[in-house]
């Protein structure tokens, strides 16, 4: 039964997220800057949606928070563990380096389908150094599965994974989402070619959220259930 449990989950589940909110200057204003040159300079059609500047973020891992008791716990979570989590981001800088991508699922009808690495992308993503965000990102999973929030079989439906080098809890691939695609036809080896080393730079983490889905405060960023302001 519990298989069947986790096959069925999917992203109508999730009711929040547990993430780093990169919305202050001047890291929002570079973010912006770098998706209108892209989209400027290849000139890429409708089908290629840049993403809102007022919603970069980080997630560190998607939650499904279904009722007030599980809200209620991820609150406290928060709470009793605040100084944790900031002495394990106070004074730290995440580098931003290269572009990235993921591809479309490919369907049972699909399935030898044959595609390059850069074709049927659904979305387009600046590359995240992982090594600062590891420490928190296993406290704060460990302390979800501790408080059966969710359980150990939710894990890969979360995209959630047990890094094997340093056995830690983190997501599949820490990301920041520039584009996303839908139904695009366009290989984008030319621009992968040109920007999968590009340096953006160290920016610094300033807010660890538990944010919520489809809910937008005065700042048009996700309405936060929970914040920490790290320094």
């Amino acid at each position: 039964m519990k298989q069947r449990r986790f096959v069925q989950r999917n992203q109508a589940t999730f009711t929040h997220f547990v993430s780093v909110p990169l919305i202050l200057q001047p890291t929002q204003g570079k973010l912006q800057k770098l998706m209108e040159d892209i989209h400027k300079k290849y000139n890429y059609d409708q089908s290629m949606n840049q993403n809102n500047p007022f919603l970069f973020h980080i997630t560190i891992s998607m939650l499904g928070l279904s009722n007030q008791e599980k809200i209620n716990k991820a609150k406290q979570i928060f709470i009793e563990n605040e100084q944790t989590i900031k002495n394990y981001l106070k004074n730290t800088c995440i580098r931003l380096k290269g572009l990235g991508c993921f591809q479309n699922r490919v369907n049972q009808q699909n399935k030898y389908y044959k595609r390059g690495p850069y074709e049927d992308l659904n979305i387009i993503y600046l590359n995240v150094d992982e090594t600062q965000l590891l420490p928190v990102s296993d406290f704060i999973i460990r302390q979800f599965l501790q408080a059966e929030i969710f359980d150990s079989d939710d894990l890969k439906s979360m995209n959630l994974i047990m890094d094997q080098q340093s056995k830690m809890f983190r997501a599949e691939k820490f990301h920041i989402t520039l584009f996303r695609l839908k139904d695009c036809k366009i290989n984008f080896q030319q621009l992968f070619d040109e920007y999968k080393d590009y340096e953006f730079g160290d920016v610094p983490i300033q807010y660890f959220d538990i944010s919520t889905r489809w809910q937008y405060d005065k700042d048009k960023f996700y309405q936060p259930l929970a914040r920490i302001l790290v320094d």
